[in-house]
């Protein structure tokens, strides 16, 4: 794996370098975050070699789409500018047209910058994560960040809380033979989640940008060294999986509902559930269920369901007898832990 990461002040400022090496290049937005940052696009991205696409919508066929036009006009690189669903987009095209991909994400606010999984529509409005490719080139600039929107760096926070629990069910998978390890994924998850949570509280808020970025950074190479989400995914994700599924009314980012996933999969393992609320409380997260739009009802019944959302993964879930009175008494537990 020869990656390049870049996470640094002015990075932008590093592209017409990496660019110069191709005779063309497609940068890929959306018209919203074009808009947004028309300026810098226009002055560090795009060059005499560059030529700008639109998508249109966050799905397999538009991804399929935009791989054809990347191999049917011969461009050499990929540039994908924007937040998740972009990424992901253009992480798809990539893998499907065999191009050289640079991602820049305008928010962190998961780990799937820098995974090979892309999560988009199909089949009408289902999502799934899908095998795509990890970007050669991760270029995040760090005021960019520290000006977006607050949320989205904490939700990308929590998202890292989630590899706490996910590492225990990995664990629980492979004593139970349902699995088999990688010594070295498992390390830099495990990393990836204890370099951030043991962060001092009187730190530089630029390196502490700097740190959450490489953070998530990483929790995304682990899950491509290990070829899937295992890493840094267990039962806290099938619970997304079952609210996504079951409740597309609730419109929460992905990390909000890993990381509250991660507080009831802490409690069903036994880990400290008390020291994750903490950290929460710190970084002025509030991930309980009511904070979220989500009722009583819709917990239990997404908890209840959510071990079924992907029969194939061995977590916490297989283990344990979940009954409603159960569910019902965390979900206490929680909205008194704030």
């Amino acid at each position: 794996m020869n990656k390049q990461i870049i996470i640094e002040h002015n990075a932008w400022d590093t592209l017409k370098e990496l660019l110069k090496n191709f005779e063309k290049v497609l940068v890929v937005s959306s018209e919203d975050i074009y808009t947004l940052f028309k300026k810098e696009i226009e002055q560090k991205v795009v060059f005499e070699n560059c030529d700008l696409y639109f998508v249109q919508d966050y799905r397999v066929e538009e991804a399929l789409t935009l791989s054809k036009h990347l191999i049917v006009n011969y461009y050499e690189c990929l540039v994908s500018i924007g937040g998740g669903t972009v990424n992901d987009t253009c992480k798809l095209a990539a893998k499907y047209s065999e191009k050289k991909l640079i991602s820049i994400p305008t928010i962190i606010s998961n780990d799937g910058v820098c995974s090979n999984t892309s999560v988009l529509k199909f089949d009408g409005e289902r999502t799934d994560g899908l095998p795509s490719k990890s970007p050669d080139v991760v270029v995040i600039d760090i005021d960019l960040i520290k000006n977006s929107p607050k949320k989205y760096l904490k939700a990308g926070i929590c998202d890292i809380l989630s590899n706490y629990t996910a590492l225990y069910d990995w664990d629980l998978a492979i004593k139970r033979g349902k699995e088999k390890t990688d010594d070295v994924a498992k390390m830099i998850s495990s990393n990836s989640f204890w370099s951030l949570f043991n962060l001092p509280e009187t730190i530089d808020e630029d390196l502490k940008i700097k740190i959450t970025c490489e953070s998530i950074v990483l929790s995304g190479v682990a899950m491509e060294l290990k070829g899937n989400t295992r890493p840094c995914s267990g039962s806290e994700h099938l619970f997304n999986h079952a609210i996504v599924a079951h409740y597309p009314q609730i419109q929460v980012l992905h990390g909000y509902l890993v990381g509250l996933g991660a507080l009831v999969s802490s409690i069903l393992q036994n880990q400290n559930f008390n020291k994750l609320v903490r950290f929460l409380k710190y970084n002025e997260i509030d991930v309980r269920p009511s904070a979220l739009g989500i009722s009583k009802e819709i917990f239990i019944d997404a908890w209840l369901k959510a071990r079924f959302t992907r029969p194939n993964r061995y977590t916490i879930l297989n283990e344990i007898e979940l009954t409603r009175e159960k569910i019902e008494a965390i979900y206490k537990q929680i909205e008194e832990a704030y």
